[in-house]
């Protein structure tokens, strides 16, 4: 008689906290939201402050193909790829702007210039300080990299580290 008792209020216990879940949530079925902006969508345009002090806007780019690096400087995938970026640059005229994601840095810009002095780089390197570039790009891991065509559209995304290849391949 006790097992069947401490057989019942073990059952009604599970079932008082299955009713204490909270009912699952649905996830949004518009996927162009989830991953970040895709391919075929327009890039928004922005401008943000550089290191040395200047300004960049990606509508100074019109009519160019451009590539746009997410990265900061604690990712260890987006230290790895830098040299494949430079290179890619330098070797091919496509410009290519790293737009640090300063909001995540520990110290902020600080943590940017001590890494560049560590790592010079030979593009322009962009400090989205509020992260609202990030936000409107919907990046959703670092790196992440978009290539924009002369026509201010995006032609290939990459989230994760890439290479030399990878940006050749999306560039012709």
């Amino acid at each position: 008689m006790l097992a069947l008792i401490g057989g019942l209020a073990y059952k009604g216990y599970g079932e008082y906290q299955a009713s204490q879940q909270p009912e699952p949530m649905s996830i949004n079925g518009d996927t162009s939201v989830l991953g970040g902006l895709e391919i075929g969508q327009r890039a928004p345009d922005f401008t943000l402050g550089t290191v040395d002090g200047a300004t960049v806007s990606l509508s100074d780019y019109v009519g160019e193909q451009v590539v746009l690096n997410f990265w900061a400087t604690w990712c260890p995938p987006c230290r790895e790829e830098l040299p494949e970026l430079i290179t890619f640059g330098e070797e091919t005229g496509i410009p290519v702007l790293g737009i640090n994601v300063t909001k995540n840095e520990r110290r902020g810009q600080a943590d940017v210039e001590a890494f560049l002095k560590e790592v010079p780089v030979s593009f322009p390197v962009l400090l989205d300080e509020a992260g609202t570039v990030e936000k409107t790009y919907r990046v959703v891991a670092l790196p992440t990299t978009y290539v924009i065509g002369p026509d201010g559209v995006v032609t290939a995304k990459q989230v994760g580290p890439v290479d030399f290849d990878w940006l050749h391949d999306q560039t012709n």
